[in-house]
């Protein structure tokens, strides 16, 4: 079923949104012109945020929001375990549904509603941030296999819309890269050129003491737990070069 407004439409209604909630309820009106039975959007990871999913945007019937969050369904939904890792848009067909486990969750999905065939995209967003926008509907597997392109070609461009408005919307996203000092810098820069903290420590003149809190520092700065991640992401936001 094609929409009865343009995609442009839909781009200014998601990005007149003030907030959140009109943000929710944007996205929610896109169900009934689509065709769909939910549109749902989950942060799965934002860096410098110490929640668990961190941004729910949901469609689905509260009942199940419920039963899904207190069982804990986010540790064995097959669908948020292949969508951590893709990068191309997921059909739920092409998904674990033959396991005992895999067949009674999507049973149960299918009782409160949720819909019985989906497409779920992966969001990757700067430093790290990562999300899924989730559509489902409840329409045949003939239905589906001809409306399934629109929904891919169509939900991929507006997820990634989506996914920077809820960050902006939720204050979540970081202002730019963290800053480093300029001894933190240069150490930094030395480590990746193969340098190790002593023969830093010579080359700079300081104690190794002060050269390893110098990459302490950075490395907590750029919210990174190893080292070698240090490294790549201040490459990435050229704070040091390659």
């Amino acid at each position: 079923m094609p929409p009865t407004f343009s995609f442009e439409e839909v781009i200014d209604t998601i990005g007149a949104a003030k907030n959140v909630e009109e943000l929710s309820s944007a996205i929610s009106s896109l169900r009934e012109p689509y065709g769909l039975a939910n549109i749902v959007y989950h942060a799965v990871h934002i860096p410098g945020c110490a929640h668990t999913n961190p941004i729910l945007i949901l469609s689905y019937e509260n009942a199940w929001v419920k039963r899904y969050t207190e069982r804990d369904y986010f540790s064995l939904d097959p669908v948020i375990k292949s969508g951590r890792k893709a990068f191309l848009p997921i059909d739920w067909s092409e998904t674990d549904r033959y396991s005992l486990v895999a067949q009674r969750f999507f049973s149960e999905a299918e009782s409160f509603g949720v819909g019985r065939q989906g497409i779920t995209i992966p969001v990757r967003g700067p430093s790290g941030e990562r999300a899924l926008l989730t559509v489902t509907s409840n329409a045949s597997a003939e239905e589906w296999r001809g409306r399934r392109s629109t929904y891919i070609r169509e939900f991929h461009a507006l997820a990634h819309f989506v996914h920077d408005r809820a960050v902006k919307l939720s204050g979540l996203r970081r202002n730019g890269a963290p800053t480093l000092s300029r001894r933190e810098r240069e150490c930094l820069q030395l480590l990746a050129r193969g340098r190790v903290p002593k023969l830093i420590a010579r080359d700079l003149n300081l104690s190794e003491s002060a050269i390893r809190l110098y990459l302490k520092s950075a490395r907590h700065k750029l919210g990174c737990g190893t080292m070698n991640r240090t490294i790549a992401f201040a490459i990435n936001h050229e704070l040091i070069d390659a």
